[in-house]
């Protein structure tokens, strides 16, 4: 298994000052948790996990306290690979992954290995449990070993209380000149330099103390940052050339146990209260921890058991269940992985515990997968949302004449008069249940444009050719519109219909009733979109109020008197002298009437009374003479002749 070896140090020229006291900040949370469940012998909950950490760290360990240091506890362990989260516990993950390395490697070794992570002098019962998950026999055989071998073996110390330690943290003095001793110890200067700071702020020099052991704990005391033990010892030694670097470090221990830190580090308590600081400031704060934690460097790996693959059981989904019964609401994966199950973004653990989750959420029914990772419980979508609101059905009446013959025939686009195949391709024409357009491609942004219907019930149709910019499945989804003053505003669309339903509300604070234009643009979450509104109005769609009102009267007479859409036509061109645009008129029919593109060419095709500008294709109007002369042809008003465009320009 690979986990973190809390004795690298990231060389203090890369980072300084806050940032410098942030990570150190995040390592001492890493290892007090680490020692905590080391000396803890099992698994710990979070909250009992946090409350041992605070205790380790001096800071507050009420209730208070807990629940501002376990969010930050969570994060640090969640990214560390020395940890394995299970069941809502931590463990170490060398306790985790019993058989999962080679037996063959020399146990002496794996206990020494095991050791240097540690990073300090441990108990030999504290340890033995994690070399009996990679051997796989009992704990107190490999402590009765650990005890027997570490007095007689080179590579081990035995230290105040027991514990034992790893004589490469103690000062080698095989060599008798300054220079082979520092070159024998020290391979990056930093590592000196930083003690001799610490020594150069001293009054008096090394000749001033009266001992060994009083020179090193000023030098301790006068130093901002932790200093290793063989730096410091080094310093010691260069005034009293005849110290035992042991005898050093147990004088060190036994008169100052909380001033040592895994490296093994010492630290002053001036330091250590400025840590208690940064790690106040980062659980406080979990934004910047979180900035904190991926800036950090990433430490050295060293053998250990693999962690155990990520599960959801059935009493994790129960919990989840619960969560999301408290606020029949949307949620996200990630606002339940990190609130429920304890597991973050950035993390090691995360993608494979979301991936899960989202696999167990899919196949139990109380959950309803609502697009990309956002869930609610079953029985809690919004009303409305499954239908298709009356006011946007087309109109697919027949209205018949006498003789029991349709008046609004259906023609094919070959008999359309000029340039109609192209007027109804207008983006602005495609509307639901007639679109006929096809996606060529993922679109930068969606630029809308609102008719009236869609204003009125707070929709938005998604063209065909936009409709890749929006997830294509499920059937509902849920979407987030980030408007204009920042608010969130949640949304639905409707896949199947090519309809986005709750806009109401903002429609009605912000767009005219006809033409309001927005544009939506994609943001760095692929359910979130920036609403974006400047006034624009879209003058195709755009109608004054008056106008608006006479359409509405119309729309009334149109359903009382049962007028078939020529007749509906008639009436919006006749007084409009100018003409109108077809988009426009088409916007103008569908307020009256909600009717198809192709019907309506057919019938402006078919009538003799609808025509178009010749200076000005595309504006139609109504002839007035045309069509009197087309009835006394006919002698039948109400029927609809075939169109003859030659006819036609013959008469002009």
């Amino acid at each position: 298994m690979i986990v973190n070896n809390p004795t690298k140090q990231t060389p203090a020229a890369e980072i300084s000052g806050a940032d410098a006291r942030r990570e150190r900040a995040i390592r001492i949370v890493r290892d007090a948790a680490y020692a905590a469940l080391l000396a803890a012998g099992a698994a710990q909950r979070t909250t009992d996990l946090a409350r041992a950490v605070a205790e380790r760290c001096g800071l507050a360990a009420d209730e208070s306290g807990v629940s501002l240091v376990a969010p930050l506890v969570r994060m640090v362990l969640d990214r560390d690979p020395a940890f394995a989260h299970t069941a809502r516990q931590w463990n170490l993950a060398a306790r985790e992954g019993k058989g999962q390395v080679d037996r063959r490697r020399p146990i002496e070794r794996t206990i020494e290995e095991l050791i240097q992570q540690i990073g300090q002098p441990v108990a030999a019962h504290e340890v033995a449990p994690l070399v009996a998950a990679i051997y796989g026999r009992d704990a107190d055989y490999y402590a009765a070993m650990i005890e027997r071998v570490a007095p007689t073996r080179q590579q081990f110390f035995v230290a105040p209380f027991g514990r034992v330690g790893l004589s490469r943290w103690l000062l080698d003095l095989t060599s008798d000149e300054p220079v082979e001793v520092e070159l024998d110890n020290f391979e990056a200067p930093a590592e000196l330099a930083r003690a001799h700071a610490a020594a150069a702020k001293l009054d008096g020099g090394p000749d001033a103390w009266r001992s060994p052991l009083e020179y090193a704990q000023a030098i301790i005391a006068a130093a901002d940052e932790p200093l290793s033990n063989r730096a410091l010892s080094y310093l010691v030694w260069e005034r009293w050339r005849d110290i035992e670097p042991l005898a050093l470090f147990n004088d060190l221990l036994v008169t100052d146990p909380e001033a040592l830190r895994p490296g093994p580090l010492w630290e002053s308590a001036h330091a250590r209260e400025a840590d208690r600081g940064a790690i106040r400031e980062l659980a406080a704060r979990p934004e910047l921890a979180q900035s904190a934690l991926a800036a950090a460097a990433p430490v050295a790996a060293v053998v250990a058991p693999p962690a155990p693959p990520q599960t959801v059981g059935d009493e994790d989904l129960e919990q989840v269940y619960d969560y999301m019964s408290r606020d029949l609401r949307t949620y996200r994966l990630s606002e339940i992985l990190q609130e429920v199950l304890e597991s973050f973004p950035g993390s090691r653990t995360y993608a494979a515990m979301r991936d899960v989750l989202k696999d167990r959420m899919r196949a139990d029914p109380r959950f309803v997968w609502v697009g990309t990772e956002r869930f609610r419980l079953d029985g809690t979508m919004p009303d409305g949302i499954d239908v298709l609101p009356p006011d946007l059905a087309l109109d697919e009446r027949v209205f018949v004449d006498a003789e029991g013959e349709p008046i609004d025939k259906l023609v094919p686009p070959d008999r359309w008069k000029h340039l109609l195949e192209e007027q109804i391709q207008e983006p602005l024409l495609q509307t639901i249940g007639d679109d006929d357009a096809r996606p060529t491609g993922v679109p930068e942004r969606v630029r809308i444009a609102v008719p009236m219907r869609h204003y009125v019930e707070g929709t938005l149709y998604v063209r065909h050719e936009d409709r890749p910019f929006f997830p294509l499945e499920p059937d509902f989804v849920s979407l987030v519109f980030i408007l204009p003053d920042g608010n969130r505003q949640e949304v639905w669309l409707n896949n199947r219909l090519g309809l986005v339903y709750g806009l109401k509300e903002w429609y009605d604070a912000h767009l005219p009733w006809t033409g309001g234009v927005f544009t939506l643009e994609p943001t760095d979450q692929p359910d979130e979109y920036r609403l974006i509104s400047t006034g624009e109005i879209e003058p195709a769609l755009e109608i004054p109020m008056e106008r608006l009102q006479a359409l509405l009267q119309l729309r009334a007479a149109a359903e009382s008197e049962t007028l078939p859409l020529t007749a509906v036509l008639t009436r919006l061109l006749k007084g409009q002298s100018g003409g109108i645009p077809f988009a426009r008129l088409f916007e103008e029919l569908n307020v009256v009437r909600r009717s198809r593109r192709a019907l309506v060419a057919s019938v402006l095709s078919s009538h003799r009374g609808f025509q178009q500008k010749l200076d000005q294709p595309g504006v139609w109007f109504y002839d007035e003479r045309r069509a009197e002369k087309a009835s006394r042809k006919s002698g039948r008003p109400k029927r609809i002749r075939e169109y003859d465009e030659e006819d036609v320009l013959e008469d002009e």
